[in-house]
Order: C-alpha cells, then sequence, then structure tokens
C-alpha cells in the first residue's frame, strides 16, 4: 500500500499540473472567435425601389457576406 502511494505520489511530482488558466487558454480563444462571428450587426436597407422608407435587419457578418453576395 505505501509502495501504491509512493509510486503515485512520483508520477505527480514528474508531470507538471496545469494552471486553470493556461488549461482554458485555448477554449477563451475559440470561443471568442464564435462569438465575434456569431454577434449580429444591424442595418438599415431599402425595401424597395419605390418607397424612401428603410428596414432594420439585423444578421451575424458571415449572413451579411452571404446578403451581399447576392446583390
Amino acid at each position: 500500500m505505501f509502495s501504491t502511494l509512493l509510486a503515485l505520489a512520483m508520477i505527480a511530482q514528474a508531470e507538471p499540473a496545469q494552471t486553470a488558466s493556461e488549461a482554458e487558454e485555448p477554449k477563451t480563444d475559440q470561443a471568442q472567435e464564435q462569438k465575434a462571428e456569431d454577434k449580429r450587426i444591424c442595418r438599415r436597407i431599402s425595401t424597395g425601389m419605390g418607397s424612401r422608407k428603410k428596414e432594420r435587419v439585423c444578421m451575424t457578418s458571415q449572413e451579411w457576406r452571404e446578403f451581399n453576395r447576392g446583390n
């Protein structure tokens, strides 16, 4: 029993433990990129040729890119 505990203690010392901030850094970068892509951008666009009224439309940046390709 003592030898098992000693072996586990040696393994724990041999491998440096990651701190919580080190383990979360890649996740936060990915989360921030995803959050930026999911952010809604609102713009006013013309609804038609005969009207001066503009309509407020909210889409993500990817949706705006696709919308602008069609126009």
